[in-house]
C-alpha cells in the first residue's frame, strides 16, 4: 500500500493529488445560510483585485470555506455524529476504503460535519479536467463531482446504519458535499493541521488528541505523536 509521509508527496495533478472533503448532515445549514454565502461568494468573485484569476479564485475558495466552518461549528441543533456508535461506524468506514479507494491521510468527525483527507485511487476518479473548474468554489451536488463515487461510498451505507442506530427515518446526509483538490505540499500540511485543531478550534476539547474521532488521536494512540498524519 502506497504510505504517504511529510515532504514525500505526489505529483500534484488533479486526477493524482490529494482532495479535502467536507461533507454534512442533511439540514445543518439553513437556507437563509446558505444564500447568504452564495451572495457572498459572488460578492468577492466580482471584487476588484491585484491577484490573478487563479489566485484570486482561490482567495475566495478560502474565504468562503472559513464562513461555511464557521456556521457549521456554531449550530447544534443538528448533531447526530455525536452519538459514539455512530462516529464509530463512521471511523470504520473511512479506514475500510482505505488501499482500496483512496489513501487516506487524516480525517475528524465533528457533531454536525466530517473532514477527511484523501488521495483517491485512479480507478475511482470521474473525468476532469486540470482547469480552475475542477473545483467549484462551493459546496456542489457530489453526483457533479470527480470524487461522487467515493462520495456515494462514504455516504450510502453510514446513512442507513446511522439511521438504524438512531432509530430515525429519511435523509442522513446532505447531498452536497465541499471538496477540494490539494495545489501542494505546503497547502496539504496546513489542511491537515486544520483537520487536526478543528474540535480544539469548536470548543470541543482543550488538547487536539482527546477528540476520540479523529486521525489525530488515533495517530496518539499507535505511537504517542500528536500530528493528525496517518503513516
Amino acid at each position: 500500500m502506497l504510505q504517504m509521509h511529510r515532504r514525500s508527496l505526489p505529483h500534484w495533478f488533479v486526477p493524482g493529488a490529494a482532495h479535502f472533503v467536507t461533507y454534512r448532515l442533511s439540514g445543518t445549514l439553513p437556507a437563509q445560510v446558505l444564500q447568504t454565502l452564495k451572495e457572498k461568494k459572488e460578492r468577492l468573485l466580482f471584487q476588484k483585485t491585484q491577484l490573478n484569476l487563479s489566485e484570486h479564485r482561490r482567495h475566495v475558495h478560502k474565504v468562503l470555506f472559513a464562513a461555511y466552518e464557521d456556521y457549521l461549528d456554531q449550530t447544534s441543533d443538528i448533531d447526530w455524529l455525536k452519538d459514539a456508535k455512530v462516529a464509530s461506524m463512521l471511523r470504520q468506514n473511512l479506514y475500510h476504503h482505505d488501499g482500496g479507494k483512496y489513501h487516506l491521510h487524516a480525517y475528524c468527525i465533528m457533531p454536525n460535519h466530517v473532514h477527511v483527507l484523501f488521495t483517491p485511487l485512479p480507478s475511482e476518479l470521474n473525468e476532469v479536467s486540470p482547469s480552475e473548474d475542477a473545483n467549484e468554489i462551493g459546496e456542489r451536488l457530489d453526483k457533479a463531482s470527480p470524487l461522487s463515487k467515493i462520495m456515494h461510498s462514504l455516504k450510502s451505507y453510514t446513512a442507513n446504519e446511522a439511521n438504524k442506530v438512531l432509530k430515525r427515518e429519511g435523509r442522513f446526509w446532505q447531498p452536497e458535499s465541499y471538496d477540494h483538490w490539494v495545489r501542494d505540499e505546503d497547502e496539504f500540511e496546513r489542511i491537515v493541521n486544520y483537520i487536526r485543531a478543528n474540535p480544539v478550534s469548536a470548543g470541543l476539547v482543550k488538547r487536539h488528541k482527546e477528540w476520540y474521532w479523529s486521525s489525530c488521536h488515533d495517530r496518539y494512540l499507535l505511537d504517542g505523536e500528536t500530528c493528525a498524519w496517518l503513516p
